[in-house]
């Protein structure tokens, strides 16, 4: 068995193909990324359906308001 390690390809050894200079650059860029926890996930997760349904349920409440508005309007402009 040979106990050496191979050695790590330079940056140069990727210049002569286009998509592997893509590959190793994306993972390069991968590496560095700091994941958040699952407890953070987690918060962020119920914060943004939270948030989604508050601003759901407004614009909800203001198309009930204004087409209220509008129909009264309609039937006054009618008579």
């Amino acid at each position: 068995m040979n106990d050496e390690k191979k050695p790590k390809k330079q940056d140069s050894d990727y210049t002569h193909d286009p998509l592997k200079s893509i590959v190793h650059e994306y993972r390069a860029e991968f590496r560095k990324i700091v994941w958040p926890s699952k407890q953070v996930l987690f918060k962020h997760t119920v914060t943004v359906i939270a948030v989604s349904g508050l601003f759901g349920a407004y614009i909800a409440l203001m198309d009930g308001v204004f087409g209220f508005g509008l129909r009264q309007f309609i039937q006054w402009v009618i008579r």
